[in-house]
């Protein structure tokens, strides 16, 4: 946590140092939803493997230089899957609901192309890398009607590496404040099982998309 909280400022000092006066700043809050998979290699027998809906939310600034821009974030995400699993295959009774959750701390660091840059209304593309740091793992399942949740935290590597890239939308409101709402896809670059990992395959990666909505000043 303390280490993600560092590289932030580091990031944003850097940022902030380097753009030019004329540029235009936007600081604002944002939140929305990930529709997220966990994506195996060699692949687990999870037929029914589904997207986790997951919850995301946190800061942003926005530095735009005419049709180019520079984003870093700073967001609270929960990433992860859900299956059904048949713990015992001659028994069609022990059909398990699975979820995993897995939390991070992610920093994506962003470039803006406008393809709109002036004007109440922008529409731009964005695109980089985003650096997660996992805060908390957990399984949980559901048989019968009983949940139990377990700490997994042992079976996934501290950060992870991913590429953002989508669509979004800045709205001007006259003298009050701008609304951001964007769309955008999370391919995971790395492996992000630990090496202690007791999950029954050698890699997996963290996949899916998010809308965000955020208010800006």
């Amino acid at each position: 946590m303390k280490k993600a909280i560092v590289i932030t400022f580091a990031v944003l000092l850097v940022v902030l140092n380097a753009a030019p006066a004329r540029a235009l700043f936007t600081f604002g809050v944002k939140g929305g939803l990930n529709n997220s998979k966990i994506v195996f290699s060699p692949a687990l027998d999870m037929p029914s493997q589904k997207y986790l809906q997951g919850y995301c939310f946190g800061a942003f600034l926005s530095l735009n230089f005419g049709p180019i821009g520079i984003q870093p974030e700073v967001l609270y995400s929960r990433r992860g899957m859900e299956a059904q699993i048949l713990l015992d295959p001659a028994d069609p009774a022990s059909l398990a609901q699975a979820r995993i959750m897995l939390d991070y701390i992610e920093i994506p660091l962003l470039v803006r192309l406008n393809i709109i840059p002036a004007g109440p209304v922008k529409l731009y593309i964005l695109g980089g890398p985003s650096y997660g740091f996992l805060q908390k793992a957990k399984a949980r399942m559901t048989l019968m009607g009983t949940t139990e949740e377990e700490d997994i935290k042992s079976d996934f590597k501290s950060n992870a590496l991913a590429a953002v890239g989508g669509l979004g939308l800045d709205i001007k409101i006259p003298l009050l404040f701008k609304v951001t709402v964007d769309a955008r896809y999370h391919y995971g670059l790395g492996n992000i099982l630990s090496e202690n990992s007791t999950v029954p395959t050698d890699k997996a990666r963290n996949t899916g998309f998010s809308v965000l909505l955020g208010i800006g000043f």
